[in-house]
């Protein structure tokens, strides 16, 4: 589920000669009674949550997807899946059903009163007949200012289970919250919630606003929810984007409203002020940090500690040209948010593709074909954190195939055409220094577990493709995204990288997964995970294969009097 109670959960064992378990633990929504730390069987690379040796639909399902969302309810003893998304091509917030977390299906729109086949012209006379489920809120959202008759559209939901449903019922109550905008780019906006008291596929029915614009909000705008618990039992909601940053309130756990004798026009606490991001999203984690000086140092097991961190995670940029994942973190929920690179948020995620140069597509230009989506990351974000409730902690959000804006009276709105957007899912982990890094491969089912370095070269033959993504605060909002392409390298048993016959650098394996990597003279922290690895080949086309990927953050550089982190991804090639 997204977001759920507290829970810290050992995650499971990846490889088939493995048996130790990773200490990093997601704590989120409402769940169960219990949680701990859990144990769970070895499996051989790859969790077989699909059918057959590949995975051949890799699209299926997952087009037209923007801002998901990713929850976990329980039908029948097993996990079902389920992404909530913006109004897309559908209005009323977009429902998506998995049993694998990679195969979708459309299961309707979830908000009472719409229907599959609205378009925007019958949304508008819904409300101007005066009989919508959401009446109370149009009346809100049409009287702020830049109001233009012309915004139907409900954006970045999110839903998470009553708190009465501790088992996560797919069929008991379950409560959504979304937002609704004077206009595109405005400031001015409202939150609200719903409830399905029948289920997670609704139908939602409205019960309230919970923060709308105001005089004296400071500037924060009341859009893309997302709610959360902590340890002693408190819910909170962050919201914003842009404009004054973001803010938090706290909710009623019990009805989640806002508390009673709080008015929705009181606005939140400002937890990060004016950024250039939006779509916060926050995971409570406890995780491993190595103490030692691992690059100067000879490794030492005494060194490991554990920290406890409130995980911010935003989108920096232009949502239509330049899109990039940042995380930043607190340690308190409401506290102020930061990172090592300030207010500016470590990235973590950004353009690229698996594609070399020369493999189609230069600097700027997207590789074709575009239909090879599972190669190509193209300005992704808006993402939402989930940890399941065994153990897996995934970050779902949208990708493009392209970029571009399209004008509508005038005003300029990013082109949502028929695959535009398309949902994405990833492993996330934490390197030795406690910072999140994502899986750069679309989820197949695997969970991080522990690998040995012995494995980590017999498995891959120290082959890698290596992509070097520089995080560089974007000089205009409309710059394009900078594509960065995968070199080929190789990490040797004497602990050298090479790319082809020069010697680039160092590296070193140590714990249970984490690895150190000095490239070109920069310093990386990474984790070593599993994945469904797809490479392009000339003759062949896209090839999968399972194998281990590296997730890397490093230390900060300079860049014009600026600190600046770079990303390294590395996955496993086959020859």
């Amino acid at each position: 589920m997204k977001k759920k109670n507290i829970v810290c959960i050992a995650l499971t064992v990846v490889l088939s000669l493995s048996a130790a378990m990773l200490a990093a633990c997601g704590e989120k929504k409402p769940q169960p009674t219990g949680g701990g730390n859990a144990e769970y069987p070895a499996v051989d690379y790859l969790d077989p949550l699909y059918s057959g040796s590949t995975l051949t639909n890799a699209g299926k399902g997952r087009n037209s997807t923007h801002d998901p969302v990713l929850v976990e309810a329980k039908a029948d003893g097993k996990s079902v899946f389920y992404a909530f998304s913006t109004d897309n091509d559908q209005y009323g917030v977009q429902i998506r059903k998995s049993d694998n977390l990679y195969e979708w299906s459309r299961v309707g729109v979830a908000i009472e009163g719409f229907t599959t086949k609205m378009s925007g012209d019958d949304v508008k006379k819904l409300y101007q007949n005066g009989n919508a489920e959401l009446q109370d809120v149009f009346k809100v959202v049409s009287s702020l200012s830049g109001w233009n008759n012309d915004c139907w559209t409900l954006w970045a939901p999110d839903v998470v289970p009553a708190a009465s449903n501790k088992d996560l019922d797919a069929n008991g109550e379950w409560w959504l919250y979304s937002c609704w905008t004077s206009g595109f780019g405005s400031e001015h906006s409202v939150i609200f919630k719903c409830k399905s008291a029948n289920g997670i596929e609704g139908p939602y029915q409205y019960e309230g606003i919970v923060v709308q614009d105001a005089t004296g909000d400071g500037s924060l705008n009341e859009i893309d929810p997302s709610v959360f618990y902590t340890p002693d039992g408190k819910m909170y909601l962050s919201y914003g984007s842009y404009f004054g940053g973001f803010g938090i309130v706290e909710l009623d756990s019990a009805t989640g409203l806002r508390p009673a004798g709080t008015s929705a026009t009181t606005p939140g606490t400002k937890t990060l002020a004016n950024v250039n991001a939006e779509g916060s999203a926050i995971n409570r984690h406890t995780v491993k940090v190595y103490s030692g000086d691992i690059a100067a140092d000879d490794y030492d097991e005494s060194k490991w500690t554990e920290q406890s961190k409130y995980y911010m995670m935003g989108s920096w940029g232009a949502l239509a040209y330049n899109y990039n994942m940042r995380v930043w973190t607190s340690d308190t929920p409401d506290g102020a948010y930061t990172s090592e690179r300030g207010a500016s948020g470590l990235q973590v995620s950004g353009t690229w593709t698996w594609r070399k140069a020369d493999e189609g597509g230069k600097d700027g230009t997207l590789p074709t074909p575009a239909k090879d989506k599972d190669l190509n990351f193209y300005i992704p974000g808006h993402n939402d954190m989930l940890t399941t409730s065994d153990g897996r902690n995934l970050i779902v959000y949208h990708s493009r195939v392209s970029e571009g804006m399209k004008t509508e009276n005038k005003v300029s709105v990013p082109s949502y055409a028929e695959g535009e957007h398309f949902l994405r899912t990833s492993l996330y982990d934490f390197n030795s220094k406690g910072q999140l890094v994502i899986n750069p491969n679309q989820y197949a089912g695997e969970k991080v577990g522990t690998v040995k370095q012995e494995e980590l070269l017999s498995k891959t033959n120290g082959k890698f493709s290596m992509i070097t993504l520089q995080s560089r605060d974007n000089a205009s909002y409309s710059e394009k995204a900078k594509i960065y392409h995968a070199e080929d390298c190789e990490l040797t048993s004497d602990g050298k990288v090479k790319k082809g016959e020069t010697e680039a650098g160092t590296w070193k394996f140590y714990g249970d997964h984490y690895i150190y990597l000095k490239i070109d003279g920069v310093n990386y922290y990474g984790s070593v995970m599993p994945a469904l690895i797809r490479q392009y080949d000339e003759s062949f086309g896209v090839l999968e294969n399972k194998g281990l990927t590296i997730s890397a953050i490093s230390d900060l550089v300079t860049v014009s009097g600026k600190q600046e982190n770079n990303i390294l991804y590395m996955n496993m090639r086959f020859e």
